[in-house]
């Protein structure tokens, strides 16, 4: 086994992200993106980085007492050996259970490992993958909340077009349903007939109103109604999509590639949207993707898009990567965005660079 890999010693800290303003959606309201920032350093100098969060810090903090547990375990261990490390992972928290904070905490150590997997290569993650494609369609997921008046709907529609995004998703799930219709109306005027829309609800309602609402947005051309009813209800989803005529798309709330599986094997998506964080790491997160590419089910990624802009680069059933900046405030460069893309990158690893001065300021 290689020693210059071999992990020396694991970081994590607790960051507090603030947000322009707090995002609402119609699961709850977001004041920051509170997060674990995890770096795994080895031997021969790499260090792999990646992430987890939780709204609240109490939370977080919870989050990285396991992180550092889980650490202890891997201290010593070659960070290529990424199968290996996660069965380790997975079987010390058995006992507590794989879901939850168990997999958020394994994310972040599996994932950094990737990275290091890549530097080690001098290839980028999305190379190592298979190198399908070099830059990745990309939908704005960064504004259009529930809290934004109609005019500043419109206005914030208009301005994602205007920096370059070819397709946005704007949250649905009011209680007043005539309002969400009317909202999903106003953006898609505002953003014209050749721009993609997606309406995320949030888990909002149930099949009988999922059903009618989506009889409702039919006429605005939706490329996908995601995650409308509780995530658990994969009965309710299959049904859902043999009766919809729009696509359906779910999957970021759930754990474990056990449960999407689950929901691929029962018809209950037309787009599948894994999370990095709740697949418990990339190892997990790719083979979500290979098995359902034997579904011919495309793959969307739920946020973290430094990492998984990479996953979407390299497999060719993986597309429209979710656009998300809260976490480019960290970065030395952010991801620019192209006529509606972004490239993947040559450097080796995710090509993660922190900037250490913005590390340091929102460290808790």
């Amino acid at each position: 086994m290689a020693t210059g890999t071999r992990i020396t010693a694991v970081d994590a800290d607790l960051l507090s992200i603030p947000l322009e303003r707090p995002l609402v959606t119609a699961a709850f309201p977001i004041p920051a993106i509170d997060t674990a920032l995890v770096q795994v350093r080895t031997g021969d100098g790499h260090t792999g980085v990646a992430w987890s969060f939780a709204f609240g810090q109490g939370k977080v903090a919870s989050l990285i007492r396991l992180i550092t547990d889980l650490a202890d375990l891997v201290v010593g261990s070659d960070a290529l050996a990424t199968e290996q490390l996660w069965a380790r992972m997975s079987k010390a928290v058995g006992f507590i259970g794989r879901q939850g904070l168990a997999a958020l905490a394994m994310s972040t150590l599996d994932t950094a490992c990737w990275d290091i997997k890549g530097q080690a290569a001098g290839q980028p993650v999305h190379r190592l993958l298979g190198g399908f494609r070099d830059s990745v369609e990309v939908y704005a997921s960064q504004g259009l909340w529930l809290d934004r008046s109609r005019d500043e709907l419109a206005k914030e529609a208009q301005s994602l077009v205007e920096q370059g995004f070819r397709a946005v998703k704007m949250r649905a799930g009011l209680p007043d349903e005539n309002e969400d219709v009317a909202r999903v109306a106003l953006v898609r005027e505002a953003i014209g007939p050749d721009v993609k829309l997606m309406v995320d609800a949030n888990q909002a309602w149930d099949l009988k109103q999922t059903l009618r609402m989506a009889a409702r947005l039919a006429p605005f051309d939706l490329t996908w109604l995601e995650e409308p009813m509780p995530y658990t209800r994969v009965d309710a989803y299959a049904i859902a999509r043999r009766t919809m005529e729009m696509p359906l798309c779910t999957g970021e709330s759930n754990y474990l590639k056990g449960e999407l599986m689950t929901l691929a094997a029962q018809g209950g998506a037309d787009y599948i949207m894994p999370d990095l964080m709740r697949m418990g790491g990339m190892t997990e997160l790719v083979k979500v993707a290979h098995q359902c590419e034997s579904y011919e089910l495309p793959v969307t990624p739920h946020l973290f898009m430094e990492h998984c802009v990479h996953l979407a680069a390299g497999l060719p059933n993986v597309v429209w990567q979710e656009y998300q900046p809260w976490w480019q405030p960290i970065m030395q460069e952010p991801l620019q965005v192209v006529d509606g893309r972004v490239e993947a990158g040559e450097r080796p690893g995710f090509g993660i660079m922190l900037s250490q001065e913005a590390v340091e300021r929102y460290r808790v």
